[in-house]
């Protein structure tokens, strides 16, 4: 397997913020979000891609450690799954996560115009629905830098 460009994690983080936002944008809170089970566990596995990507960008020093919490976080998802509070849960994409997406958009944008695009128009087919729609947006906005 050959080693990923380190920009391809950039944007896993968005996509998976954008996904997160979809999922629980018709929720007014926790409860409700809770128990619409495909639309809580969809959330828990894109914040698990999060978390991933996250320690690979803070490994490679294009993210300052003072994210690891993202990483840890993701490590309880993964390994104590059952501990995991909704209100929590709730608060974390109500709050932080569009404070961490203002950074990852940060990095993206000062990041390899080129190589973004070339990862995005190589990976297109990848994608579908509204996700192609997102990365369509996103091949947009890197023109207009």
């Amino acid at each position: 397997m050959s080693k990923r460009v380190l920009e391809f994690y950039i944007i896993d983080i968005l996509i998976a913020i954008d996904k997160i936002k979809r999922y629980s944008k018709d929720f007014s809170n926790a409860d409700e979000f809770y128990y619409d089970e495909k639309s809580f566990d969809a959330t828990m596995r894109e914040l698990q891609i999060i978390g991933e990507a996250t320690k690979h960008l803070i490994n490679s020093n294009m993210l300052d450690s003072s994210f690891r919490v993202v990483v840890e976080f993701r490590n309880i998802i993964v390994h104590e799954y059952f501990g995991i509070d909704k209100d929590e849960i709730w608060q974390i994409i109500r709050t932080h996560l569009l404070k961490f997406e203002d950074e990852i958009m940060r990095i993206f944008k000062s990041s390899d115009k080129e190589v973004l695009l070339d990862i995005l128009k190589e990976n297109k087919s990848d994608f579908r629905g509204r996700t192609l729609e997102y990365i369509t947006k996103l091949e947009k906005e890197l023109k207009c830098i």
